[in-house]
């Protein structure tokens, strides 16, 4: 297996290609995030200028200024340089007195600009207010009073007002808040495409059998396809066993071929550990179907549910809850008769199944009981009468129970549930099966997708997990055992 340590150059070293394609991946699947940034900083930015916009009115007019004299009243170059001087006196402070003492006030209640229109006399004289009625009464005022300021500049002037926009309306708001939907939008994108681009850093999880090769270095015994919950009532079967469903045709064959290269592999071997990374990979699952496939060919296979803290394969075939567990025939409980349950197909007829449940309720410190000398020698009972033993384990990345077992097993099936589990978590719990010697002899893709079947993968708006009060994660597999 390739090295698996925190601070090894492999972990540390990001290949440029895989990140691409990986966060064109997040793109593809989380698209939904950039709509949802977009649409609320867009929508945030909308309200926020709405509710504090300020209206701003602005009255206009163009006119024509020119000298009284007759002399220069034709001469086009003292036209032009009336044009040009005349802004700076209509802006004056000087006319700003003036035009604040003619309405009443201590200062001009607007702002006055104006322009020329190079190399003309002609004047385009603006002014902005917070009120339509004060901004048009201060330009006529400016119109009115300038004489009296630029006599004293320029001698006796005359403005001829050629065009008055009269009393201004406000059209400056769609286009202010137009733009602030705008400006709120990009920012919202560019937060959405952040919040991808960390994520496909910082989320590093396992999705192809390449990957598994890749990082793990280890032999892939198959994939098995995604398989899309139906909504059905509750009284109809929840969980997928293709022992009552073989409509999910890709799955059953995808699982004959994940049981011929076991087989395959355990040659002679009777004992077999399947266990995941962390809580939700659908490890109960793949373990009841593969016992199933296997029976179909004839085998004899007993399936132990090994998880004391939340047992499901009761569930999964839908034998009584109350049938005794592993944890009763380990303390004497009930005898190994009593706890071997019989496992029937839809017709009623008995299969080559068998189960020892999960005990429901055990308390976490009756977990040394799968170490024992009662577990040892139950193994060898089990082995004894029947063709193949399957041990479904909890996750062996958070919990040392699989760990337990790792001494009694012939081979250990690792189950990963495609882009779900954190490489790290993976990477500690084949480290952790490495370290106590275990026969691993390959890993089950759950949900993924493999270059051979080209099986897609996708997980959304399913919630079955664990309760074993560690918070790992959401979006559980829709056929993962609770």
């Amino acid at each position: 297996m390739a090295e698996t340590t925190s601070g090894s150059p492999e972990l540390q070293k990001i290949d440029l290609i895989s990140f691409l394609k990986d966060l064109f991946y997040r793109l593809r699947r989380l698209w939904w995030i950039l709509i949802v940034t977009t649409v609320v900083t867009a929508l945030g930015f909308y309200f926020a200028t709405s509710t504090t916009y300020t209206p701003v009115y602005e009255a206009t007019a163009t006119a024509a200024v020119h000298t009284v004299s007759a002399a220069t009243a034709d001469n086009r170059t003292t036209a032009e340089q009336l044009g040009s001087i005349f802004p700076s006196i209509l802006t004056s402070g000087a006319l700003s007195n003036v035009v604040a003492a003619d309405l009443g006030q201590r200062s001009v209640p607007g702002t006055i600009r104006c322009s020329n229109i190079s190399g003309t006399n002609l004047l385009t004289i603006s002014v902005t207010s917070g009120n339509a009625e004060t901004a048009y009464r201060v330009l006529q005022s400016v119109i009115r009073n300038y004489p009296s300021v630029a006599q004293f500049v320029v001698g006796r002037t005359e403005l001829t007002v050629i065009e008055d926009g009269g009393i201004p309306k406000d059209t400056g708001r769609a286009t202010t808040i137009r733009g602030s939907v705008r400006r709120g939008a990009l920012i919202g994108f560019a937060v959405g495409l952040a919040i991808l681009l960390l994520y496909a850093v910082t989320f590093r999880t396992i999705r192809t059998e390449e990957d598994l090769k890749r990082i793990l270095n280890v032999e892939s015994l198959g994939t098995l396809p995604y398989i899309k919950k139906k909504k059905r009532r509750k009284s109809d079967r929840e969980e997928l066993n293709i022992l009552f469903n073989r409509e999910h045709s890709n799955y059953i064959e995808s699982m004959r071929v994940i049981r011929t290269r076991v087989s395959r592999r355990m040659e002679g071997k009777k004992v077999l550990m399947v266990t995941s990374s962390v809580p939700g990979e659908g490890k109960s699952t793949v373990a009841a179907n593969l016992a199933v496939s296997m029976s179909r060919k004839g085998r004899g296979v007993i399936l132990v549910d090994c998880d004391l803290r939340a047992p499901s394969q009761n569930r999964i075939f839908s034998l009584p809850e109350e049938a005794p567990g592993l944890y009763d025939v380990l303390t004497g409980k009930a005898s190994l008769e009593d706890a071997l349950s019989p496992v029937k197909d839809m017709k009623g007829k008995l299969t080559n199944i068998s189960v020892i449940s999960g005990s429901k309720g055990t308390d976490a410190k009756h977990i040394s009981l799968l170490t024992s000398d009662a577990m040892k020698g139950l193994l060898q009972v089990l082995k004894a009468r029947t063709d193949l033993v399957i041990l479904d384990t909890p996750p062996s990345a958070m919990l040392a129970d699989a760990m337990m077992l790792v001494r009694e097993t012939d081979a250990v099936a690792y189950v990963i549930l495609s882009d779900f589990a954190r490489q790290r978590y993976i990477l500690k719990g084949v480290e952790e099966l490495m370290n106590a010697d275990a026969p691993l002899i390959g890993c089950i893709l759950n949900g993924g997708k493999s270059a051979k079947t080209g099986y897609g993968y996708k997980k959304y708006g399913y919630g079955y997990g664990y309760g074993y009060g560690y918070g790992y994660g959401s979006g559980y597999s829709s056929y993962e055992e609770k």
